[in-house]
């Protein structure tokens, strides 16, 4: 049975008090004794000389004198020659007693000194405290008293009860003190352990007693002490697990860590992510329970095998991103041991690769079509159209429309280089929106009105705004332009406000629409709804051919350098609003 602490606090105090009060008990027995022998011995030797004195007068009558002595002082008395002869005794015969010549007390008194001895006598059978001193006139006999220590025995038993109960009632206080005392002890100390227990288990606020001020109150001190410290380092840790954490859950690769029973450790966002996962698991879950992709699980085991780095290509089903690279490092130690599986999502550079594709493919279509016109007419006036007079000016025109239209490409190609290069910069200056989109609105007024379209700027105050004057002008002109463009019947209206800190300007028409599958792409590059009807009929509107397919995407991109939107409202047969917003002063 395993004893609790106040128990084992006081089962070895008590077991020492015990000894030593039992220890002191033995010894103050032993002392009560020699005390009381040493006190009769005292008395005795008096009453012994008084006797021989008193025998000295009745000498050669020692029968007669024992038994005198005995009746007078009630001790046994008994005579005894020089040579150990028992010559008369009180309470014996004389002659059938043995030999005393070698008895202590004797040997004292021959060489004339007081003999003291304490014995049990083996002709009465009693214990004695023996004296025996010479006679004077007779030298050569020795008067011995015996007094029976049956008085002894019992004063000193009764000394022996009370020092008994004096040790019981000094143990009982004693134990009583040593359980308070323990009690106490043990208390404080189970208020430490929990303390401690409660400390390393994470709980807040948590504080061990200090006083009083002894070694438990510096063992509470330095708890506290050690909490302090404690706090430090986990909140040092913490922020090192949260910057960690923080930093998995941006990286835009998919990061897994597993230990050697291939139980997850660690998931980002990422890499559930990419293996279509709601949320990373729980740490311990196997891994194959949450990631059933059977080529991680063997790049996993070659990994291992091998103890050196696998990548590989995963197939296109097997992660959301489509296609993925994923690569499996063993971490070292004791076999099996972890690994880092690392995936890295391929689709984004697949779609730059496309669109640097497409983008080239675009530029070379948009390129093909006006040079092969200028070579075909080209040709053909070199080939006799000189000479053919009905039909020489109307190739030239060609010709030129189609001149006009590559350096319409060119200039939005280099427009929209400029805007996306990294340095490029605003220059910014106040004016007033509403100006430079009436500004606008004349410069096609006179191609809306030959193809039968109102334009119409909405009345209202000035706005003022802070902006690059050229590139927001060069923005609107290619919103007006197409609208104009891509409007049969009907108006383009504009408008220009201000709301709170931001101004606006929205370009309606009522031209055919855009279907909706077609709203998400209209700013790309290149991207018509109607290509054929974009290529060949709307751009003998204007002077200058524009329809090179980039014209909003460089809106996009003017007014996303100027931290503002740009967003579209179109109905199939309801008309088409682009409306954009820019912060109206510097941020």
């Amino acid at each position: 049975m395993r004893l609790s602490l106040r128990a084992r606090l006081l089962v070895v105090p008590v077991i020492v008090v015990v000894g030593a009060v039992g220890l002191l008990t033995v010894l103050e027995h032993g002392a009560q004794r020699r005390w009381l022998l040493e006190h009769e011995s005292e008395t005795l030797v008096r009453l012994t000389r008084e006797a021989a004195r008193t025998a000295e007068v009745q000498a050669g009558s020692w029968q007669p004198a024992t038994d005198s002595l005995e009746a007078r002082f009630g001790l046994r008395a008994t005579v005894i020659a020089g040579d150990g002869r028992v010559l008369a005794d009180s309470r014996a015969r004389a002659r059938e007693m043995e030999n005393h010549g070698q008895r202590d007390e004797m040997r004292a008194a021959l060489r004339g000194g007081v003999g003291l001895a304490v014995r049990r006598s083996r002709t009465v059978g009693e214990e004695f405290l023996y004296c025996a001193v010479p006679m004077a006139r007779d030298s050569a006999a020795v008067l011995r008293l015996a007094q029976p220590l049956v008085m002894v025995q019992h004063l000193s038993e009764s000394l022996t009860r009370l020092s008994v109960a004096a040790a019981s009632l000094a143990l009982l206080a004693s134990i009583l003190v040593l359980a308070y005392v323990s009690g106490r002890f043990a208390l404080r100390l189970r208020r430490l352990q929990v303390v401690a227990r409660r400390i390393g288990q994470g709980e807040p606020g948590v504080r061990a007693t200090e006083s009083p001020d002894d070694d438990l109150g510096q063992l509470g001190r330095a708890l506290n002490e050690m909490r302090a410290e404690l706090d430090t380092r986990v909140e040092a840790l913490r922020r090192e697990r949260d910057d960690r954490e923080r930093i998995l859950a941006h990286m835009s690769d998919g990061v897994a860590l597993l230990d050697g029973a291939d139980r997850v450790v660690h998931v980002n966002h990422r890499f559930a992510e990419l293996l279509d996962a709601a949320r990373p698991p729980e740490s311990g879950t196997p891994f194959t329970a949450f990631a059933r992709i059977p080529e991680l699980a063997e790049m996993v085991a070659e990994s291992r095998r091998a103890g050196r780095t696998v990548s590989r290509d995963l197939k296109p089903w097997a992660t959301r991103a489509g296609t993925a690279r994923g690569t499996v490092t063993p971490l070292g130690g004791p076999a099996p041991e972890p690994v880092l599986i690392v995936l890295h999502d391929l689709s984004q550079g697949e779609a730059l690769q496309r669109m640097r594709q497409d983008f080239v493919a675009n530029v070379s279509h948009e390129l093909r079509t006006p040079l092969t016109s200028l070579r075909g007419y080209a040709e053909t006036l070199l080939e006799g159209g000189l000479e053919d007079a009905e039909n020489r000016e109307r190739f030239v025109r060609i010709m030129r429309d189609g001149a006009v239209r590559l350096q319409a490409l060119v200039e939005d190609l280099l427009a929209l280089a400029e805007l996306e290069r990294p340095d490029a910069t605003l220059r910014r200056e106040s004016f007033d929106l509403r100006a430079l989109a009436a500004e606008q609105l004349e410069h096609v007024r006179e191609a809306a009105t030959r193809a039968g379209l109102e334009v119409v700027l909405e009345p209202g105050p000035g706005v003022l705004v802070y902006a690059d004057r050229v590139r927001i002008s060069q923005a609107l002109a290619n919103l007006v332009v197409n609208a104009v463009k891509y409007t049969e019947r009907g108006s383009v209206r504009l408008s220009v406000g201000r709301d709170d800190e931001m101004v606006w300007c929205a370009v309606r028409d009522t031209g055919t629409g855009i279907p909706a599958e077609d709203l998400p792409r209209v700013f790309e590059r290149f991207y018509r709804v109607d290509k054929a009807r974009s290529r060949e009929g709307a751009p003998t509107r204007f002077a200058r051919g524009t329809g090179t397919g980039l014209g909003l995407s460089i809106v996009k991109h003017v007014i996303a350098m100027h931290g503002g939107e740009v967003s579209v409202v179109s109905r199939i047969g309801s008309g088409t609003t682009f409306r954009f917003e820019i912060p109206s002063g510097p941020r």
